[in-house]
This record gives structure tokens, C-alpha cells and sequence, in this order.
């Protein structure tokens, strides 16, 4: 194949990108930085193996540094016991999402979300927001201060609130930009812990999908949603900057590893679920066409990560309404 002059404006968009990426990544340290770049490199030119391997390099530098950041709360639970109704169904059945605006703010998308999970658990789904979660919850003053001085994302400020909410209430969170295609029962949403999972054998990601936090369910017991609340804690406590986008699962390893109930009920998961997640966000702007539309609503698959940043949204796609379309036709007003 060979390098090209129509390959130059996407090399100099990546380079930016790059480039302010390094910078940001050295607010925490050179040497993740470093790594880093090397990633993003091995993924540029399409070297899977190298990518691998400095993906393990990365994560391994993350979990030493999170260690550190963390040590008082991964010491004290380390000495937890399991607790005797771990595998018990949740007496209580709760559904939550989040807003952080207040759902009456929201876009149509989220709107879309919540109407499919309202229709598909029977349930009040309960949106938390910046004004209502103080009646489940608190968090700290200095991570909102943080937070307020564009120091800690909203999106970290979320993750938070999600562990918190489960720790706190127990119950089954579903994200905001996830789809509902089918009825759950009333056991899924009772689950001592469930979370959407698709063990991988790639290690480009930490959690090699064998969880998801934009879908967890589980008694507010279990220890992983407390553990994961207290090491966010105490990290924003010692730092003003995220180690990684996707710190959430970092911690949720950290917890996998050093706390055994956790570990044990992770690995009872079945190996898959909702295999075809991440699949619909790809055909939002396809023509509609109900059969086709089945693969859908009629398979294994029934909860759909959609996203604000990925995936067109068109209305109409050569005159005929889109899939997205009647996504949002199906709004219960």
C-alpha cells in the first residue's frame, strides 16, 4: 500500500490530537505520557501485537499508581468479609439513571433512553441529577469545589454517583444513552450483581468488557460499589487530574484483585450477555425496515449503548425515515 499525499491531513489531525493528549497525559506524569504515545503510535500503524503489549504497560503503570492513591481504602478492604446474603436476589427493587441537569433539561436521546427503560422494566425509573441526589447520597465538598474549577470531568463526577447510588440504595443503574429493546424480568433487576459482559482475550482495554459502568446492578452490600466510592474518594482527595478516561475501571480491578468476594462474583457472570450492544449505534441513520429492525428486538441482545459522540443521527436517509426515526416515534409522551 505505501504512504499517500491523501493520507496527510488525516497523519497532521492525528498528530494534533496526539500532541495535546501528551500534554495532557504529563499533568500526571511524563512517563504515562510516554506510554501513552507509544499506544496510540502501535495503533496508528496498525501493529496489534505492540499495541497489546504497551496496552499491559499502561495498565500496569495505572493500577501501581491508583495503589498508591488508594492505599488506605484498598487496606481497609482487603480485610472485608463476604457478606452471608451475597448470592441472595435483591429485596428491593430499584431502577436508576442520571441527568445531571435534571431530566426536564434533557435531549431527545436521553428522553428516548429512559421512555425505552421505563416501558421495558415496568418500573419508576428514578433520574438523579445535580438537585436530587442529596437525598441518597452525598459528595464531598472538595470533589464538587474540584469539579466547579474544571479539575474533575462531569463525566468522573458521574461515575462517582453511580457507585454511590448502589452502595448507597442497591438496585439496577442503566446509563443514560442505553436503548431498551425487550421486557427484563423482574430476577435481572433483582440480580445480586449483573452487569452487561463480553470477556474479550484483547487487552487494549482495562476491563476487557468483562463489565460495563454505564449498566450494574447489585445489593448495595456487595462490596465492589462501596470499595469503588471510597477509592474515588480518596483519589480526588490526593489528585486534580484523572489518571485515565476510563478510571472507573481501573478501580473496578483494583477491586477484582484485592477483594475475593468481588472476584468470585464477577467470574459467576455468564461470559456473555448483550452481545450485540454496541452494534445499533453504527445503523442509526440506516432506512428503517421492520424486519431487519428484528435483529433488534427479537434476539439475545436487548439493552444498546448508544453515545452523543459516535454514531449519525440522521431523521431521513434518502427520503425514508431512519431507524433512528422510529427509535423516537416510539416515545411514550
Amino acid at each position: 500500500m505505501g504512504f499517500s499525499i491523501k493520507h496527510v491531513p488525516k497523519y497532521l489531525n492525528w498528530l494534533k490530537k496526539d500532541r495535546a493528549a501528551y500534554h495532557d497525559d504529563c499533568k500526571v506524569s511524563k512517563e504515562l505520557a510516554k506510554i501513552n504515545h507509544k499506544l496510540n503510535v502501535a495503533l496508528l500503524l496498525g501493529k496489534a501485537e505492540k499495541a497489546e503489549n504497551v496496552s499491559d504497560e499502561k495498565h500496569n503503570w495505572i493500577l501501581r499508581y491508583l495503589q498508591e492513591k488508594c492505599s488506605d481504602t484498598i487496606n481497609r478492604y482487603k480485610q472485608i468479609e463476604s457478606p452471608i446474603d451475597m448470592h441472595v436476589p435483591n429485596p428491593e427493587l430499584k431502577v436508576w439513571s442520571m441527568w445531571w441537569q435534571g431530566e426536564e433539561n434533557a435531549d431527545k436521546l436521553f428522553r428516548m433512553c429512559i421512555d425505552s427503560a421505563r416501558r421495558h422494566t415496568h418500573q419508576k425509573i428514578i433520574t438523579l441529577d445535580k438537585d436530587n441526589y442529596q437525598r441518597f447520597f452525598e459528595i464531598p465538598e472538595y470533589i464538587l469545589k474540584k469539579h466547579d474549577e474544571g479539575k474533575i470531568a462531569l463525566q468522573h463526577v458521574c461515575d462517582l454517583m453511580v457507585v454511590s447510588i448502589l452502595a448507597a440504595e442497591g438496585g439496577f443503574f442503566t446509563g443514560a444513552t442505553v436503548w431498551w429493546s425487550q421486557d427484563a424480568s423482574e430476577e435481572l433487576l433483582r440480580s445480586p450483581f449483573w452487569t452487561c459482559r463480553a470477556v474479550s482475550q484483547s487487552r487494549l482495554n482495562m476491563s476487557r468488557s468483562r463489565w460495563v459502568g454505564y449498566v450494574l446492578a447489585g445489593r448495595k452490600d456487595f462490596p465492589l460499589f462501596s470499595f469503588a466510592r471510597d477509592c474515588l474518594h480518596e483519589y480526588w482527595k490526593n489528585c486534580d487530574k484523572a489518571v485515565d478516561y476510563l478510571i472507573l475501571d481501573y478501580v473496578f480491578e483494583l477491586a477484582y484483585q484485592n477483594i475475593p468476594c468481588v472476584r468470585e462474583m464477577i467470574d459467576s457472570l455468564p461470559t456473555q450477555n448483550n452481545m450485540l450492544r454496541n452494534e445499533l449505534i453504527m445503523h442509526l441513520s440506516d432506512p428503517y425496515d421492520p424486519e431487519w429492525f428484528k435483529r433488534y428486538t427479537e434476539g439475545d441482545t436487548f439493552m444498546y449503548k448508544l453515545s452523543w459522540k459516535f454514531g449519525e443521527k440522521r431523521l431521513e436517509t434518502n427520503g425514508v425515515p431512519t431507524v433512528y426515526a422510529h427509535m423516537l416515534s416510539e416515545i411514550e409522551l
